[in-house]
């Protein structure tokens, strides 16, 4: 039983190495994605300053995005428990919510979800995992409620 639970745990650190890429990739995107709606949505033409604005937080969300997926994920994966990274992650990316328009919710979100999915079964940390997922998933979409909301001019 103990050598099941250590393989499965095993093979979900080896998929999550594999998805830190195409994580990485499809968390740009849907910055990027959320980035330009808040940025050009409800402007007017003559806004000269949303272009420079969007390239801002396009290089937050760049640099963000290197050091969650190039840095922090990588080194906690080879942890024995991701627990406590997985969890700190979800958390901040659901604080960020608040400053949705740095685009830095979908990253930090993301990086925590990946943690928290790869060690979902592990013996040690299991529980902060799971909650980890839970709070990168409400993250991700109070990120989107607040950035409707706001271009709906509602907040």
């Amino acid at each position: 039983m103990q050598q099941a639970a250590i393989t499965q745990g095993a093979t979900h650190g080896a998929a999550a190495r594999r998805a830190v890429g195409p994580v990485a990739v499809a968390a740009v995107a849907v910055a990027v994605v959320l980035a330009a709606i808040g940025t050009y949505a409800d402007r007017s033409e003559s806004d000269h300053h949303a272009t420079r604005e969007f390239l801002i937080v396009c290089a937050i969300i760049a640099v963000s995005a290197a050091l969650v997926f190039g840095w922090i994920v990588p080194r906690m994966l080879d942890r024995e428990s991701a627990g406590t990274p997985a969890l700190v992650l979800a958390v901040l990316g659901f604080l960020t919510v608040l400053v949705f328009w740095s685009g830095l919710p979908p990253i930090l979100a993301a990086g925590g979800g990946l943690l928290g999915w790869a060690g979902r079964d592990a013996r040690v940390g299991s529980g902060r995992c799971r909650a980890a997922i839970a709070i990168a998933a409400l993250a991700l979409i109070a990120d989107v409620v607040v950035l409707v909301l706001d271009s709906a001019d509602a907040i």
